[in-house]
């Protein structure tokens, strides 16, 4: 049970890939529009770079730009394999995680399919366990990280609803657990993430009708959190018809997306002019590449790549060079890479999808949003009003101002 039980447990949800031109659809559907009569709406917000998951996630879970925390992109590269390795394991990053500040409050957590949980002391955990192992290596690490056995009830108990083990599944899962353990304040913190839009943008474009049917599937996913959260406001003596006053809520997208009809394979183009891996490689991104060169380079090699240099950053789909600012705040320079480039938007960088994200943040429509709710966040008179601009960074920050003012022997302080 909750060891915070005077005070408000804090819920954030994270609904990946939502953009800020969702949000007016989302609006139209009944559970955000409920939860956004409750809270103060942030549009048109700008996300970090570099914008994918992983990155921004673990941004909001320490507080701190990717060059501080140490996460750069989802994957490490291999340039001599070809091959990747997710960066998914807690011990890759470098500050301090807001699982680690609750487990230091003594707070019980829960987190599902939050990124870069694995090795987190995490009461309730789903842990994702991404890459491309084999399904049996990836089921034993999942067993291994997750609370399997405190889980397993509610696996028997959704799995027909669930009906396969995708994004869609995974989601529903997550939504029926939280609204239970919500409802029997079984956690005082929660880390809840919410992935099939992100998966429909991917592999439908951004404004397919499977996009515009899994916003719409998201919003049920929140209506049912929300039934947890309305049991557990009347058990506290709170009226949700009247707002959230015992819960502090942060519900919040990672990044948006593009649509793409052509892909860049810089190594492919790095091959072609005679430089192998060992002189130079890419690492891309989706919305941007890197370029590591190796200090060993020959003279005659690094003639060779600052020729491909040339051409290639005046190459169709090429938008420009990253500035020295995107590659510090990335983790681009810490990480062993020298150079960087965007492309233009319709363009990606590595693997062909119909949806990708990755961008920098000086594109169009590229903006995301979040909102807050309760006592912890805003006041009385923010319920149900909207602002815009800001940064996600914003997410993390408020959450760890709550964690840290939580005492588990009285109340959450103002």
């Amino acid at each position: 049970m909750r060891k915070n039980l005077n005070g408000r447990p804090i819920i954030m949800i994270s609904l990946d890939a939502i953009s800020d031109t969702d949000i007016n659809y989302l609006l139209t559907l009944p559970n955000f529009r409920k939860l956004a009569s409750y809270g103060l709406l942030h549009r048109q917000v700008e996300s970090l770079f570099i914008s994918n998951t992983y990155p921004v996630h673990t941004s909001i879970s320490t507080g701190v730009m990717p060059g501080e925390h140490g996460l750069f992109d989802n994957v490490i590269f291999d340039p001599v394999k070809n091959s990747e390795k997710w960066r998914a394991h807690k011990k890759l990053i470098k500050v301090k995680t807001l699982p680690e500040r609750a487990y230091e409050k003594g707070l019980v957590s829960c987190a599902m399919m939050y990124p870069c949980t694995p090795g987190e002391k995490i009461r309730y955990h789903l842990a994702e366990v991404p890459g491309t192992e084999s399904m049996f290596l990836r089921g034993i690490k999942f067993v291994h990280y997750s609370s399997t056995f405190r889980l397993c009830p509610k696996f028997f108990r959704y799995m027909k609803k669930c009906k396969s083990f995708n994004y869609f599944g995974i989601d529903t899962f997550i939504a029926f657990t939280a609204r239970d353990l919500i409802a029997k304040e079984k956690a005082d913190f929660y880390m809840l993430h919410l992935q099939d839009t992100d998966h429909q943008k991917h592999h439908s474009g951004i404004d397919s009708e499977d996009v515009k049917k899994s916003i719409e599937y998201d919003d049920k996913l929140l209506g049912l959190i929300l039934q947890g959260i309305e049991a557990a406001e009347r058990n506290a003596g709170g009226d949700p018809d009247k707002g959230i006053s015992h819960f502090d809520i942060l519900l919040f997208s990672d990044h948006a997306c593009f649509n793409i009809h052509t892909n860049i394979l810089p190594n492919d183009l790095l091959k072609k002019s005679g430089i192998q891996p060992e002189s130079a490689w890419f690492q891309t991104v989706n919305g941007a590449c890197f370029l590591h060169i190796s200090p060993e380079i020959s003279k005659e090699a690094r003639e060779k790549l600052d020729n491909f240099l040339s051409e290639f950053e005046k190459s169709e789909g090429v938008k420009r060079r990253l500035t020295e600012e995107e590659m510090k705040e990335s983790g681009a320079i810490e990480a062993g890479f020298s150079l960087g480039f965007t492309p233009i938007p319709g363009y990606t960088f590595g693997a062909m999808k119909k949806g990708q994200h990755g961008f920098t943040l000086d594109n169009d429509n590229y903006k995301i949003f979040y909102l807050e709710i309760g006592p912890g966040l805003i006041t009385p008179e923010q319920a149900g009003t909207e602002t815009t601009g800001g940064c996600i960074l914003e997410v993390g920050k408020k959450a760890i101002d709550l964690v840290e003012k939580t005492n588990i022997s009285g109340s959450v302080p103002r």
